[in-house]
């Protein structure tokens, strides 16, 4: 769509809105996790996991076979989503930094609400180290209920962030939930319900209570963009809502078969020096433990699923769900053992690769994908939903040309950039996924490590084809396709 062609449209959109007309652009919703990985749905053949609600729109939209995020970690993920951008363009590359005004005015829900859009977000905002840096975000979204830092699963029923109005965005709305049995209170990651009253779940039951909120109050007359980031399944994993406690007992886990202390042996050593090393040596040596963690993650991924059932519930109940897109993804995977590592970060398949659909009731569905998609390819297709064009400092595509052809001319590959290195405890890693291998480089180490995996043979990526000969042609390819790469998301 041309520049002149989009400022028709939204001229046209503003001259129905002038004349008492509604909008009819879709609405949009985007459902956005915290650390789930690719397999960690029902619809992905997983039959250990229950997420009927997830399968039913994935199953009726276009699924994302090969899904990834340009950056393996909570906020950096989260600004690549909302500026639609890589972090060497947005410059959030820890958990501190927070978006400019100006940044803030070119993001993916400002664009939306100027050109007409009633914007909402809910859930961890994720973006900031502190209440008031979290604030900053609300001035993009018509209704806030947002929160900081890691944010918590179970509030009161008479808390102070489950009962505020999110239209008028007081920005008092921070938990005040008594402290948990440990004595940690505050927003930012108590553990467990024992100490509340009537406890109520963020992502099963305070979330779509706060969207049914929303959807009471607002202007009728305009489409809406719903941004909806659950906590799950982050940590505490053992944070689920009680309604799922059954869906994984007596039953075991098929556990990944990567996951081995024969595999983890062979990992190199800045690897075993980093983040997730510890606690992933302790899922395999430690008996059932491994078998505990994904019965617990995969009930915070159902008590998740619990939620967007209500949400859907509320849409149908409308008369919304036929105009409504729904976009699902998430910020980063997660390792399940696989490399000796728990946690994300690295730019191994379990890490890099997430969920993702999409779901245009006004499209013919039942589709899949084999692209390769990456996160700010869901920022850009909602300005596309919305008739705007796609700013060139955005680094997506489009995804609405697959729902007709999803074996439509696509990329052939992306650059992986983490900058966030945890004074040293992540290394600084960047590289090139194709269809078929991988390339990762460790500009920081000394000297620069490198990987390269061939994911046809290799897919769990224990075979490092960097230091083989036959190998190094295809080597120096991947190494300035990462430098030609960067160049092109980065600065402008």
């Amino acid at each position: 769509m041309s520049r002149s062609h989009s400022l028709l449209s939204l001229a046209f959109v503003w001259a129905l809105a002038l004349a008492g007309h509604a909008d009819t652009r879709p609405n949009i919703v985007i459902l956005f996790t915290d650390d789930q990985r690719a397999d960690a749905v029902g619809y992905a053949g997983n039959k250990a996991i229950h997420t009927p609600h997830l399968d039913k729109l994935a199953h009726a939209g276009l699924i994302f076979d090969q899904c990834f995020v340009n950056t393996s970690i909570c906020a950096v993920s989260r600004a690549n989503l909302i500026s639609g951008q890589y972090p060497s363009r947005h410059g959030i590359d820890d958990f501190h930094k927070i978006f400019t005004k100006s940044q803030l005015e070119q993001s993916v829900p400002s664009r939306l609400q100027k050109a007409g859009y009633q914007t909402a977000f809910f859930g961890k905002w994720g973006i900031g180290d502190s209440a008031q840096k979290t604030a900053e975000g609300a001035a993009v979204f018509d209704y806030w209920a947002g929160q900081p830092m890691q944010t918590c699963f179970f509030h009161e029923p008479d808390c102070r962030y489950v009962g505020f109005d999110g239209f008028k965005r007081p920005l008092d709305d921070l938990c005040d939930c008594p402290a948990d049995a440990a004595g940690k209170m505050g927003y930012r990651n108590r553990i467990g319900s024992e100490t509340l009253n009537d406890p109520l779940h963020v992502d099963s039951q305070v979330t779509p209570k706060k969207v049914a909120h929303f959807l009471d109050g607002r202007d009728e007359k305009k489409p809406f963009c719903l941004m909806v980031f659950f906590k799950a399944p982050h940590s505490p994993f053992t944070d689920w809502d009680p309604e799922v406690r059954s869906i994984t007992a007596g039953r075991r886990l098929p556990a990944p078969a990567a996951a081995t202390l024969e595999n983890a042996a062979r990992e190199p050593d800045l690897i075993k020096q980093s983040l997730g090393w510890p606690s992933g040596q302790a899922m395999l040596k430690k008996h059932g433990r491994l078998q505990a963690h994904m019965r617990d993650y995969y009930r915070l991924v159902s008590s998740m699923d619990l939620g967007v059932g209500r949400i859907m519930a509320e849409l149908r109940t409308r008369g919304l769900s036929k105009n409504t897109v729904i976009l699902f993804t998430s910020d980063n995977g997660h390792f399940l053992a696989e490399h000796g590592l728990a946690g994300k970060w690295l730019m191994y398949e379990p890490s890099l690769r997430v969920p993702g659909f999409l779901h245009d009731p006004r499209a013919e569905g039942g589709k899949r994908s084999d692209r390769l998609v990456i996160t700010t390819d869901f920022s850009v297709t909602m300005l596309a939903l919305a008739g705007l064009d796609i700013p060139p400092d955005m680094t997506g595509r489009d995804l609405t040309p697959l729902l007709a052809n999803p074996s439509a001319p696509w990329r052939e590959d992306f650059y992986y950039d983490h900058p966030y290195t945890h004074r040293g405890a992540i290394p600084r890693t960047v590289g090139v996924r194709t269809e078929t291998h991988t390339y990762t480089r460790y500009p920081e180490s000394k000297p620069p490590f490198e990987q390269l995996f061939d994911l046809r043979s290799d897919p769990d990526q224990l075979d490092n084809l960097a230091t083989n000969p036959e190998y190094a042609p295809l080597l120096k390819s991947l190494r300035q396709r990462s430098h030609t790469l960067a160049q092109e998301v980065g600065p402008r």
